[in-house]
């Protein structure tokens, strides 16, 4: 009896895996429901999303709660996952999860760091940042508040001092020693930009990116993830607005 039942379990998890190879050949699910990279063999269970082994990382720093993370190769699924994968893809998941993203988003890319995609992640999932108008518990971002107190390092004394940084249109960022101040310390030209990512925790610092521009690279500490989604977003944008 037991090697009956160890056998049909093999034959189960096969059955399984077949079916899962073949959501995968889906359009819609050849590639990563976080950052478009080819060929994803790995999934969120409860999310109903199939993503790189990169994302899945990033997934797993959720906890369980929030992300269920399998292989699509290594791992047994149970009946209910499969049949709800059936009724799912990455794209009906995006509707979903994606509802409110502004229209103009730069999606983080697998060309990103992890910091971005993480901040990404989180603020969908954790927050439920872009969810439907009706869905209750919502953390909502404003892209609109294109202003704020940052840590910048600085290029002479090499030190970090809390600045309030905002646009000016899409041309610049002027930084100040505080929001009641009329006169800049400063200011990043958004012409040309190189690298607009977030970097790993510098000297202490977390939540940091970088604006690389052809005269100087500016290196920023942010708050929280939130707050780091916000302005690397919007720089690139308004970068983007200036390009030729």
């Amino acid at each position: 009896m037991p090697m009956t039942s160890s056998i049909n379990d093999i034959n189960i998890d096969t059955v399984n895996k077949e079916i899962i190879r073949g959501l995968l050949k889906l359009p819609e699910n050849q590639f990563c429901g976080e950052c478009g990279m080819i060929e994803p063999q790995w999934a969120s269970v409860n999310l109903g999303i199939f993503i790189c082994l990169s994302c899945a990382g990033l997934h797993r720093r959720l906890g369980t709660h929030i992300s269920r993370v399998k292989s699509c190769e290594l791992d047994n699924w149970l009946k209910s996952e499969i049949e709800a994968f059936k009724e799912t893809t990455n794209l009906k998941a995006k509707e979903y999860w994606e509802s409110l993203v502004p229209s103009d988003f730069i999606r983080p890319t697998y060309a990103d760091s992890n910091g971005l995609k993480e901040a990404w992640i989180r603020c969908k999932y954790e927050d439920k940042a872009f969810v439907p108008e009706d869905v209750p518990g919502a953390k909502r971002l404003n892209f609109s508040k294109r202003e704020g107190y940052v840590y910048k390092k600085g290029i002479i004394v090499k030190n970090w001092k809390r600045r309030f940084m905002k646009f000016i249109g899409d041309d610049r960022l002027e930084y100040f020693k505080n929001e009641q101040d009329k006169t800049p310390c400063g200011s990043i030209s958004l012409h040309d930009c190189g690298q607009i990512d977030s970097i790993q925790e510098l000297e202490g610092r977390t939540f940091c990116f970088i604006i690389s521009t052809p005269k100087r690279r500016y290196l920023i500490s942010c708050d929280n993830y939130q707050q780091l989604l916000i302005w690397i977003i919007n720089t690139r944008l308004s970068s983007k607005r200036n390009s030729p």
